[in-house]
């Protein structure tokens, strides 16, 4: 297959790059350049910026392509701007969104048909998007997919946790500091290593007769925001203790950290796969966690002696200050 990737050098779109050259498809991705990825030597490069008018044009009058595939379409305008490049110039389109679409959950597992009530900015954006290309895909000329993704990561992600940025967690371990959890770490969450998800969207594109015009959760491991730190302090060989504090009283002590917590985290996250699974079977969730952990801390060169230093101490302050303010069980 001849394949474009809009991205390409992403968390999910690296893997997903990769798995496609290893297979033996002709790969292009289309972005502009500023991440130092290495991709195989058969990719093929197209720089630009997806905003700067002709661009995405340029991209898909250079040729012909089997399936595109977008993972930094942000907003409606965007993807207005796919479908004006692609439509009746690809075979298939995928569209890469999230579940903070669906916003609070209303039931558990949470499938394609839970209804859409997304609650912050992001999601709207992407709600938006979703929209445009579902209804150019009611038409001949552009038959979409879209693919909703929850927490995935690869080798060289920051550590999994509740606030943004924070490469904190493997340092507060090893030094037997608390690890800052909202409401007691029991809510739960899913996490998906970017090679499985290349498994499944290499198996939509293979299978675009049963996946065109549809849309798929693709999420991973279910576990509790505890059980995400129990694994990290499990590689790390030490114990874990916890804060737990009440989300409200993190966003507000965080406000520039916690927008992930303040449109999401805060409420249970169950999502179903079975969609996804009866058109690509040979998709599972192969990498778990634990052995995620292990190889970002292989990719950073050690093991224990990486979290000896701390990364950020203004933000190890301020979550010492906030622990110690506030009314918290810890060590439990």
């Amino acid at each position: 297959m001849k394949v474009l990737i809009v991205g390409g050098t992403g968390e999910i779109s690296t893997s997903l790059t990769w798995a496609l050259a290893r297979a033996g498809h002709d790969v292009t991705v289309f972005n502009r350049g500023r991440r130092q990825v290495a991709l195989p030597e058969d990719v093929r490069t197209l720089q630009g910026d997806r905003d700067e008018p002709g661009a995405l044009e340029a991209a898909a009058r250079d040729a012909s392509y089997d399936a595109v595939l977008d993972f930094i379409c942000w907003n409606g305008d965007q993807a207005r701007a796919d479908v004006a490049a692609f439509a009746g110039r690809c075979g298939h389109f995928v569209y890469i969104s999230t579940v903070w679409v669906y916003g609070p959950p209303r039931c558990f597992p949470v499938a394609e048909d839970h209804p859409c009530n997304p609650s912050d900015t992001y999601a709207k954006n992407k709600r938006e998007a979703e929209l445009v290309f579902a209804q150019a895909a009611d038409g001949i000329r552009f038959p979409a997919t879209t693919v909703r993704f929850h927490a995935t990561y690869n080798d060289h992600s920051d550590w999994p946790g509740i606030l943004q940025g924070d490469g904190t967690a493997p340092f507060r371990l090893v030094r037997g500091k608390p690890l800052l959890i909202h409401d007691r770490g029991v809510l739960p969450t899913h996490f998906l290593h970017a090679d499985d998800a290349a498994v499944a969207l290499h198996g939509l594109i293979r299978r675009p007769e049963q996946s065109r015009r549809r849309t798929f959760n693709l999420v991973g491991e279910s576990l509790t925001w505890r059980a995400v730190h129990d694994r990290l302090a499990e590689v790390l060989a030490v114990d874990a203790s916890y804060a737990s504090v009440p989300a409200e009283i993190i966003i507000e002590a965080f406000p520039d950290r916690s927008w992930a917590l303040a449109g999401v985290h805060q409420f249970a996250m169950c999502f179903s796969n079975e969609a996804i699974c009866s058109v690509v079977p040979e998709f599972s969730v192969s990498v778990l966690l634990t052995e995620g952990y292990r190889r970002r801390l292989r990719v950073a060169g050690c093991e224990r002696p990486y979290a000896l230093e701390d990364p950020d101490p203004d933000l190890t302050r301020s979550l010492d200050e906030l622990i110690g303010r506030t009314e918290v069980r810890v060590g439990y």
